[in-house]
C-alpha cells in the first residue's frame, strides 16, 4: 500500500512530532458499551435490524482498532524505553503490568481447564463403564479427544521451543498443525466407528439394555455439565484467542454431556433407540468438529492471507517506527503454521546511507518479530515504489494478465476479419 511523505502539520492532533501517529486522538474515538446500546435505541425507526446491528458492529469493531492499536504502542514503548511516550511513562508501565495480570490470568484458567478435563475424563470413563449405555461412552470418547488435543498441543510446542536451526532453518512452528490434521484424521475414524455401532444398535434384534444403578449416573453427569458450566462462566470473561477456545470447548462439552444423559435416561426408561439414536448424534458432532479443525489447520500450512485487522495493526507499526521512512510500499501477511510470516516494504530515502537504511530496516524487523502472533518477519528496503514485480511468481502473474487483456482486445479485432474474409468468399 502507498502512503504520501510524512510531510503532515500538528494541526488535528492525529500527528505527533509531525510524523508519529499520536494514540491519544484514537482513544476519543473509542465507545463504552452503554454508549453504542444508547445509539442503538436512538436510531431512527424506519432502520431495519440489519442496519442497526451493523451501525454497531461498526463501533464495536472500530473499539477493536483502538485496542490493538494501543497494543501497538505498548509493544513500541516495551522494545525501545528511551522513548518520549505521551503522558507519563508510568501510564505505560501500569498497562504493562496489566498485560502480565492479563497472562497470569490466562495461563491459570488453561491450566484450570486442563486438569479439570483430567479429573472429569476418569469420572466419566467410570460412568460409561458402569452404565452401558452408548450416548455416554461417546460422550466419553469426545472428553477424551479434547484432552489428548490439548496434550498434542503442549507436545508440539515444547518440540517447537528445541529449534535446530542448521536441520530445521525455517522451524518447526508446522508441526502443530500437522500433528492436529493427524489427530484429526484418526478422531474422524474413531467418530465413524461410534457412527456404525449406534446404527448397528438402532436396527439390531438386541435391545435389552438396563440401567443398574440410574441415579447414580445421573448425579455423576449432572456434576460434570456444572464444572463444565463453571468452566466456561470462568473462562468466557477473557480476552485471550486461547482461552476462548477452552470456553468454546466447555460449552460444548455442557451440550454434548446433557444430551448424552438424556439420551441414556430416555433409552432406558422410555423407548430404547432413543439411546443410539443419541449416540449417533453425537457421533456426528465429532465427525463434523474434526474435520473442520483440520479444514482450519490444512488452511494455516497452505498460506492464507492474515485478517485485514492484523494487517493494520502492522501498518501502523511500520509508520511509527522511524521518521526517516517515506511511504510504506507493501504489508503482506500469510500463516505459517499457527503463526504469520510478515512481508514489508518500505521507502527511504534515496540518498541515505547504507548503515543507516540497514539499522532502520533490521530494528523494524526485530520489532514486527516482538508480536504474539507473528513467526518470523522480512523488512525490504527501497528508494521508490514505481517498480515491477520482483519475484519470480510476480512476474509471470502479471505476464499472464497481459496475454489475458491482449487476447481480450485482439479476439473481436480476429472475429470481424474472419468474419470479413468469409463474406469475400
Amino acid at each position: 500500500m502507498d502512503a504520501a511523505p510524512k510531510t503532515y502539520t500538528n494541526r488535528s492532533g492525529v500527528f505527533r512530532n509531525s510524523w508519529r501517529l499520536n494514540p491519544e486522538s484514537f482513544e476519543t474515538q473509542k465507545k463504552t458499551e452503554a454508549q453504542i446500546q444508547r445509539l442503538h435505541r436512538r436510531l431512527p425507526r424506519h432502520f431495519n435490524n440489519g442496519t442497526k446491528d451493523g451501525i454497531v458492529d461498526f463501533y464495536r469493531r472500530q473499539n477493536q482498532l483502538v485496542e490493538h492499536f494501543q497494543e501497538i504502542e505498548r509493544l513500541i514503548y516495551r522494545t525501545d524505553p528511551s522513548m518520549n511516550m505521551p503522558n507519563d511513562a508510568a501510564l505505560y508501565d501500569h498497562a504493562i503490568r496489566t498485560e502480565q495480570r492479563r497472562a497470569w490470568r490466562e495461563g491459570f484458567a488453561l491450566r484450570i481447564s486442563f486438569y479439570a478435563n483430567a479429573c472429569l475424563l476418569i469420572i466419566k470413563i467410570f460412568a460409561a463403564y458402569s452404565s452401558g449405555s452408548l450416548s455416554i461412552i461417546t460422550s466419553a470418547l469426545d472428553s477424551f479427544l479434547d484432552l489428548v488435543s490439548g496434550v498434542i498441543l503442549w507436545a508440539t510446542d515444547q518440540s517447537m521451543r528445541k529449534q535446530d536451526k542448521y536441520l530445521y532453518p525455517a522451524g518447526k512452528s508446522r508441526m502443530q498443525p500437522l500433528g492436529i490434521i493427524v489427530f484429526s484424521c484418526i478422531m474422524g475414524t474413531l467418530g465413524f466407528q461410534v457412527l456404525i455401532e449406534g446404527v448397528r444398535q438402532l436396527v439390531g434384534p438386541d435391545h435389552t439394555h438396563h440401567l443398574e444403578d440410574l441415579y447414580g449416573l445421573i448425579g455423576i453427569m449432572v456434576s460434570v455439565i456444572l464444572v463444565k458450566f463453571c468452566l466456561w462462566l470462568y473462562c468466557r470473561r477473557s480476552n485471550s484467542a486461547v482461552v476462548q477456545t477452552y470456553a468454546q470447548d466447555h460449552r460444548n462439552d455442557v451440550a454434548t454431556n446433557s444430551v448424552g444423559l438424556a439420551s441414556a435416561m430416555l433409552g432406558d426408561r422410555l423407548v430404547y433407540w432413543i439411546d443410539p439414536l443419541g449416540a449417533i448424534l453425537l457421533a456426528m458432532y465429532i465427525i463434523y468438529n474434526w474435520a473442520d479443525t483440520a479444514i482450519g489447520q490444512i488452511k494455516a500450512m497452505v498460506g492464507v492471507s492474515a485478517p485485514p485487522e492484523f494487517l493494520t495493526q502492522l501498518t501502523y507499526l511500520a509508520w511509527n517506527h522511524h521518521p526517516e521512512i517515506v511511504c510504506i510500499d507493501t504489508v503482506r501477511a500469510y500463516t505459517f503454521g499457527p503463526k504469520f510470516f510478515v512481508e514489508v516494504d518500505v521507502v527511504l530515502p534515496e540518498e541515505m546511507k547504507l548503515r543507516s537504511a540497514h539499522d532502520i530496516g533490521e530494528s523494524l524487523q526485530d520489532r514486527i518479530e516482538e508480536m504474539e502472533d507473528v513467526e518470523r518477519a522480512f523488512v525490504h528496503i527501497d528508494f521508490e515504489t514505481s517498480h515491477f514485480p520482483e519475484h519470480a511468481d510476480s512476474k509471470r502473474s502479471l505476464q499472464n494478465l497481459q496475454s489475458t487483456a491482449a487476447a481480450t482486445v485482439e479476439s473481436p479485432l480476429r472475429q470481424r476479419a474472419k468474419h470479413n474474409s468469409a463474406g469475400k468468399g
